[in-house]
């Protein structure tokens, strides 16, 4: 049997509601510096937080324990994703970024490069990208290259350009 009557959810829809809009998932955009036009290929990024690397136990008295937190973590993965063109841009920029020593910094923005509510700063970065798949069957999906970029976030985090992004 169910506690909740309308009244009672009306509460939470109300102290939600006050809380502001929420976030869209997809309201992102990662620009590569140097490969700034590209930046509307980028299907899937990671959205940088810092927090701590972990925990430490601590031993207390009588075989009690408390935990501390650990240093800040700097160093981050996460999956990318990014759609291909037919004059070859994706796989020309990954051409591009090893011969360029294999690094890159980018910014990902809340938003877009032209209106963003914020943007952080990622620097020392660099993909392992999969071998993406081609499919004779497969007549529904765009070219994909997946992979993993790992990068560093130091809490570089800048005020947008805009109150509205959409």
């Amino acid at each position: 049997m169910t506690v909740s009557n309308a009244n009672y959810l009306k509460q939470f829809h109300d102290a939600g509601q006050a809380l502001g809009a929420k976030v869209i998932n997809s309201d992102f955009t990662l620009e590569i510096e140097g490969f700034e036009q590209n930046y509307l290929l980028c299907k899937q990024a990671p959205w940088p937080e810092l927090s701590p690397s972990g925990e430490i136990e601590v031993p207390t008295p009588l075989g009690a324990a408390a935990w501390e937190a650990q240093q800040l973590r700097v160093n981050h993965q996460g999956q990318v994703a990014f759609m291909e063109t037919v004059a070859g841009s994706i796989d020309q920029m990954l051409v591009d970024i090893i011969a360029g020593g294999g690094k890159f910094n980018a910014k990902v923005y809340e938003g877009t490069p032209q209106k963003y509510l914020n943007m952080k700063r990622i620097v020392d970065c660099f993909m392992v990208m999969d071998n993406p798949d081609r499919d004779w069957e497969n007549r529904s999906q765009v070219l994909l290259f997946n992979g993993t970029m790992f990068y560093h976030y130091f809490g570089e985090k800048e005020a947008g350009n805009s109150s509205d992004y959409r």
